[in-house]
C-alpha cells in the first residue's frame, strides 16, 4: 500500500505558497509560473490557455487506453485575509477562501506522483489549471482551448473542500449541484428636492420594497429542495436633499431544481410588479449572465468513490442523496455536460474555527490533504482499470 503521508510536507509547502499569494480570476499569472515551472521539471507537456491556464499532461501515459480529466481551479476571491495564520494573503485585497489552495496543492502533488510512476500507471491524467472559476470564466475557456478533445476523455474528476464539517469526505448520489444565476433588478423613479416630495418618485423606497418582497418570497415558496432568492449589492442615490431617480439591485436565484429557478423568476416577477403600482416607480427584473446549470455524478463512478472513501476514511465517510444537496453551483458543468463524471468533497472544518466558505477567517485543517491526495490517486486508477 502506498504512503501518502510521506507527501505531506509537498503538499503544505504548496498550499501555504498559493495561501500566501492569491490572484484574481483571469490575473493569476504567478500562481501560472509557478505551477508551469514545477510541471516543466517533471517533463509535462504544457498547453498554455490564455491568459494564465494550462492543459498539462506526461507525454508517456497519453497513449494509454483510458483518459481521465483532472480539474484545479487557480483563482482566489477579492476580499482582505482576517485569519492571522502565519502564511495569511500577502496579497491585499485578496484571499483563498474557497480551498482553490488546496486543490491546486493535491492537484500538484499527484503530478509529481505520476510523473515517478509513469511507466506503470493504467491511465492517463490530463490535469486542467483553471484560471476563474470563481466568475463562471474558467471551464468555457479550457473547453475551447481542447480541454475534452484528442483524445475525447472518459472521466472528468473535480474535487473541492468543505468547512462545515469535520475530517471526512462526501459524495452525492445522482444530482449534485444547483443552478444559479446572477440577477439584476433596475429600478427607475423621479428625481425632485425633498422639499417638494409631491413630485418625485423614490427610487430608494421602491427598492427597499423590491428587497421586502424577496424576503416574503424566501418564507412563503416551499419546495422539497433548496432554493432561494438573494439580494447582494444595493446602489442609489446622490444626495441627502435629492429623491433618488434611480436604484439598482444585483443577487441570485439558486435552486437544486430548474423548476425551482423558473417558479421562483416568475413569482418575483409578479411582485416587482405590484411594487410598480404601489411605489409608482419602473422596476425591470433581469438575469445578468447566462446560468450555471446544475450536475450529475456519474453512478458507476458515485460506488467507486464510496468503496474508496469508505476504505480512506472510515465512519467519516457520507454518502448523501439528493435531499442533502446544497446551494453551491460551479462552471464544471460545462464538463459534465460532455464526459461522464464525479465531484468529490473533502470535509476539513477546524474545530472552533468553523467559518463558512468566502469569510475572511476561512480556515482549512490541513491534515485533510494526504488523504484526499489518496483518495484522487485511488479513484483515477480505479475509473481506469474500469
Amino acid at each position: 500500500m502506498k504512503d501518502f503521508a510521506k507527501y505531506e510536507e509537498e503538499l503544505l509547502q504548496h498550499r501555504r505558497y498559493f495561501h500566501m499569494y492569491p490572484e484574481l480570476g483571469l490575473q493569476e499569472e504567478k500562481t501560472s509560473a509557478y505551477i508551469r515551472t514545477y510541471l516543466e521539471r517533471l517533463g509535462y507537456e504544457i498547453t498554455f490557455v490564455p491568459p494564465t491556464g494550462m492543459i498539462a499532461e506526461l507525454p508517456e501515459l497519453k497513449h494509454r487506453d483510458k483518459t481521465v480529466v483532472l480539474r484545479a481551479e487557480m483563482d482566489g476571491l477579492p476580499m482582505e485575509e482576517k485569519t492571522d495564520l502565519p502564511f495569511s494573503s500577502r496579497n491585499q485585497g485578496c484571499m483563498h477562501a474557497c480551498g482553490h489552495d488546496g486543490i491546486l496543492a493535491v492537484a500538484l502533488t499527484f503530478c509529481g506522483i505520476l510523473a515517478e510512476e509513469k511507466d506503470s500507471f493504467p491511465v492517463n491524467v490530463r490535469f486542467l489549471f483553471e484560471p476563474a472559476e470563481e466568475i463562471g470564466e474558467g471551464a468555457k475557456r479550457m473547453i475551447a482551448a481542447g480541454a475534452l478533445e484528442t483524445p475525447v476523455p472518459d472521466a472528468f474528476l473535480m474535487f473541492h473542500f468543505a468547512v462545515d464539517m469535520p475530517f471526512g469526505m462526501a459524495v452525492h448520489e445522482g444530482q449534485a449541484s444547483a443552478m444559479i444565476a446572477g440577477i439584476g433588478i433596475d429600478v427607475k423613479g423621479k428625481a425632485s428636492h425633498w422639499s417638494e416630495a409631491n413630485k418625485g418618485i423614490d427610487s430608494i423606497y421602491a427598492g427597499a420594497r423590491a428587497i421586502q418582497e424577496v424576503h416574503d418570497l424566501n418564507s412563503s415558496y416551499k419546495s422539497a429542495a433548496p432554493c432561494l432568492v438573494g439580494i447582494g449589492t444595493a446602489h442609489g442615490g446622490e444626495y441627502t436633499n435629492i429623491i433618488a431617480d434611480s436604484m439598482q439591485l444585483t443577487g441570485n436565484i439558486r435552486a437544486c431544481r430548474e423548476e425551482d429557478f423558473r417558479a421562483l423568476y416568475n413569482e418575483l416577477e409578479n411582485r416587482l410588479k405590484r411594487v410598480e403600482e404601489e411605489t409608482g416607480a419602473e422596476l425591470n427584473l433581469s438575469i445578468l449572465k447566462e446560468p450555471v446549470l446544475s450536475f450529475a455524478n456519474d453512478p458507476e463512478f458515485t460506488g467507486f468513490a464510496e468503496e474508496i472513501g469508505r476504505d480512506v476514511f472510515g465512519e467519516r465517510f457520507v454518502l448523501e442523496g439528493e435531499d442533502q444537496l446544497f446551494l453551491a453551483g460551479d462552471n464544471a458543468y460545462r464538463y459534465f455536460q460532455r464526459t461522464r463524471g464525479i465531484f468529490l468533497v473533502f470535509l476539513a472544518a477546524v474545530p472552533g474555527h468553523e467559518h463558512p466558505l468566502h469569510h475572511p477567517q476561512m480556515e482549512i485543517d490541513e491534515q485533510i490533504f494526504p488523504y484526499s491526495l489518496e483518495t484522487v490517486y485511488r479513484m483515477i486508477r480505479r475509473i481506469g482499470e474500469g
